[in-house]
């Protein structure tokens, strides 16, 4: 017998103010002490405090780790686990965007008393961990849809990647309230990231039919709100629908998983230190081009879901085309820069072909990435756009 697993975990709290309720709902976890996960610009913005006012009226004890950056390393999981061992934390909270929630996640490893360094658990194959120490998720931003899904994405820097590893998420609360201070350029490059993954969890080998849905919801809200929501950030109601859609892409690609354009974010992430938006939607377009002929009722709802005006009678090849120059506008309405006018040397871009086939998330593309394949993705991803 053959099934499609499809797993809707964790609780989740969505709703404007939801912020609120963190400190009741971490007192239901039983939480002695927890440990507020953050980066520097989230505590520019003040989130934090919102955070540990609702911890105190619940009368739970905290403690705040900001040391978290852009791609997280392993040594920052080994600080921010330290912090919490040294303090009692028996529940952590990341609070931000994919970086602070993964380091989160990863640091309840070494909180669930499974010993360090956290190096031992990020690998090239994820390895799920079977964590105890909860672990309570407020995303800032609208894209990574981490909130929803297991895996921690940490960067090696001793091996120039970026790996992974699957833990348990206990709550998610998600207030759309706190993306309003979003930088516009984060307001593009994770609104791209949910785009992204949307269509690779749909176009992705092991599919399953509830996450092709909510991949299909997601692609409509982002096409209804993306582009409002930037150049509109106080609008409370596109801010909404896009944190809503930040979550359908979490759910579409939790099981799944996201495949090719993810890889070639990945080696962009590595090597030219993009954000990670920004990274994955560098070879979105490219992995469009590639499926679209496999895939034609899938591209054609996704082109749908797009708002994008059909005849019926366009070819597969027609309706990638289409999909793909629709990311691209995109792109150049919210200002995205190609990789040419970020300064990124061509020959270095496709050199990172044996990167983006090796990467595991490659084995859930459809069509079978060789590092030949990856090399004439790569360069179509840096020529096509320009």
């Amino acid at each position: 017998m053959s099934y499609i697993p499809f797993t809707p975990y964790p609780s989740y709290i969505f709703g404007a103010g939801s912020i609120s309720v963190l400190g009741e709902k971490v007192k239901e976890l039983g939480a002695k002490k927890a440990m507020l996960i953050f980066d520097f610009g989230v505590e520019a913005a003040g989130i934090p405090k919102k955070a540990a006012a609702s911890l105190d009226a619940a009368g739970v004890p905290h403690i705040c780790f900001n040391g978290v950056h852009a791609d997280p390393s392993v040594d920052v999981v080994d600080k921010c686990a330290a912090l919490g061992l040294e303090n009692g934390v028996d529940l952590v909270i990341g609070v931000g965007g994919g970086s602070s929630m993964d380091t989160a996640k990863c640091t309840s490893i070494l909180l669930s008393g499974f010993e360090g360094p956290a190096a031992k658990y990020v690998l090239a194959v994820p390895p799920v961990i079977d964590t105890t120490c909860p672990v309570v998720l407020v995303p800032t931003t609208c894209g990574t849809g981490s909130e929803v899904t297991p895996v921690a994405v940490i960067s090696r820097p001793d091996m120039n990647t970026k790996w992974s590893v699957f833990v348990n998420v206990n709550l998610a609360i998600v207030d759309p309230e706190l993306t309003v201070t979003l930088p516009l350029e984060q307001t593009a490059s994770t609104g791209l990231d949910a785009l992204a993954h949307c269509i690779e969890g749909y176009t992705n080998k092991f599919r399953n039919p509830v996450a092709d849905e909510m991949a299909l919801v997601g692609i409509r809200k982002i096409a209804d709100n993306l582009i409002r929501s930037y150049e509109h950030p106080d609008d409370v109601e596109a801010r909404s629908e896009m944190a809503m859609a930040a979550t359908m892409g979490g759910l579409a690609f939790k099981d799944p998983l996201t495949h090719v354009g993810h890889a070639m974010g990945d080696a962009y992430g590595c090597n030219f230190h993009t954000p990670h938006g920004q990274s994955c939607v560098f070879g979105l377009s490219a992995t469009v081009k590639l499926v679209a002929p496999i895939l034609p009722k899938e591209m054609a709802k996704t082109a749908e879901a797009m708002r994008l005006p059909l005849t019926g009678r366009e070819t597969a090849e027609e309706l990638g085309t289409l999909v793909e120059k629709e990311i691209q506008r995109y792109m150049r309405v919210m200002n995205v820069q190609s990789q040419k006018a970020l300064g990124f040397p061509r020959d270095k871009v496709v050199a990172m072909a044996k990167e983006v086939s090796e990467n595991h998330l490659s084995a859930h593309c459809p069509i079978e990435i060789t590092e030949e394949r990856a090399a004439e993705l790569l360069a179509y991803a840096y020529d096509s756009y320009q």
